[in-house]
Order: C-alpha cells, then structure tokens, then sequence
C-alpha cells in the first residue's frame, strides 16, 4: 500500500510515494519531476506547502541545486507511514470462492 492508494492518483501522493520508498536517497526538483512523472511546474507549486508543513526537509546544497528527502521527524509523516506499514504487513483476507457453491444435478 501507498500514498496513493489513500490519497488517489495526485503529484503530492506520487512524491511522497517517491520519497518514502527511497527514503535514505536526497533528490533535487528536477529528478523528483522525472522520477514521479509530475512536471516541473506542478511540483514548483505544490513543493513549497510540502516543505512549509515539512513533510520534506532541505538535506543539502549540490551546486545550486537543492536537495530534499522525506522528513523522518515529522508526526504525521511518521504516522501514516507506521499506517502504510501496517497496513502491507496485514494478511488479505481470504476471497469466497463462489462457484464452490454451486449444486450438481
């Protein structure tokens, strides 16, 4: 399970996604847009709340690049992330199968 199993199909879900599954990797914008399929623009619009609620954190400065990772800190993060975990390590629940059922003349 994912962000965006929860949140829908969105830009913020597909970097939290991103930035989840590679967590101990930093990334600067421009690889985050290739790597999520999210463009450019979308993610200079959406980043910045990211950062203000820090659900991402600044991690260092490459160049003039900026690098960001998935805040570990943050309370919210931790606990949807402690969800997401939970929720792959629960056993699925066993599907009936309905032609078991059925009755032969």
């Amino acid at each position: 399970m994912a962000f965006c199993d929860i949140f829908g199909d969105s830009s913020v879900a597909r970097i939290l996604d991103h930035l989840a599954k590679y967590e101990n990797r930093d990334y600067s914008l421009t690889e985050l847009a290739r790597d999520c399929s999210v463009s450019y623009r979308t993610l200079q619009r959406v980043f910045p709340i990211m950062v203000q609620k820090e659900f991402v954190r600044k991690t260092r400065r490459i160049g003039k690049a900026n690098m960001y990772s998935i805040n570990p800190e943050n309370t919210t993060m931790r606990e949807l992330r402690r969800i997401l975990l939970k929720e792959e390590k629960a056993p699925e629940k066993p599907v009936e199968d309905r032609n078991h059922h059925i009755a032969y003349a």
